[in-house]
């Protein structure tokens, strides 16, 4: 364990020295301001000059919100395994004693418990939808789950940060699982089930039930296991 913490602080300070590193841990704060300030005041105007409101959508921007933050902080984590591996110092972790499992929880477990924390922060600060504590922290434990499904996602796909950054552009993909709640009838919604991002939605929009939260980690824990366990075979 000792190891593992060393490790995650050299990938702290490499994401200090990386300036596209370092710009995405401010990004769901800067997100949050956006949607505190932008949408409220759209929403006024919409009212005043079309007599259109966006308040029954308030819920989707802080279940986005509560989804994206995990899938930033992933991405830097994504990044730093590829520029690892781009170096060959990932290599060198393999005949350590952090390779493994214990390699991937330095480099992404402990960065996503710092992410569920700013997701659940994040939201309390900036939501507009007024949602109870309890339909953030969930959302948030399985936005935390879909930041990892990202992040071994890219790298299990990536050869290179090149190909990283691709991947994470299509990585917004998963967010139609969330918007699928909101716009897709029933039963046709449940086609997103499949994607984590789907139960992120059905918590903030319906409430924190019991077979939903378990539903959700489900869904992530099968992406996890694919995807790392294509990982590990690469390394």
């Amino acid at each position: 364990m000792k190891q593992t913490f060393k490790l995650f602080k050299i990938g702290l300070q490499q994401t200090m020295r990386d300036g596209m590193l370092f710009a995405l841990l401010p990004a769901p704060f800067l997100l949050g301001l956006f949607i505190k300030i932008v949408i409220p005041i759209a929403d006024h105007l919409l009212q005043a000059n079309l007599s259109f409101s966006l308040q029954p959508w308030y819920p989707l921007a802080d279940a986005i919100l509560i989804g994206l933050t995990p899938m930033f902080l992933g991405m830097v984590s994504a990044f730093i395994i590829l520029d690892e591996r781009d170096e060959g110092t990932g290599l060198y972790y393999q005949i350590t004693p952090v390779e493994g499992y214990s390699y991937l929880l330095a480099r992404i477990g402990l960065p996503m418990v710092w992410a569920f924390l700013c997701s659940v922060s994040a939201t309390l600060l900036f939501g507009i939808s007024h949602t109870p504590l309890l339909q953030i922290i969930f959302p948030s434990i399985i936005s935390t789950f879909m930041g990892i499904v990202i992040s071994m996602m890219t790298v299990s796909f990536a050869g290179n940060k090149v190909e990283g950054l691709a991947i994470s552009k299509l990585s917004g993909i998963s967010f139609l699982g969330l918007f699928a709640v909101w716009f897709a009838p029933t039963p046709y919604k449940y086609l997103g089930a499949i994607l984590p991002s789907f139960w992120i939605g059905e918590l903030v929009l319906n409430g924190s039930r019991i077979i939903v939260i378990i539903a959700g980690l489900v869904t992530c824990l099968f992406w996890v296991y694919l995807f790392t366990r294509r990982f590990l075979q690469k390394i």
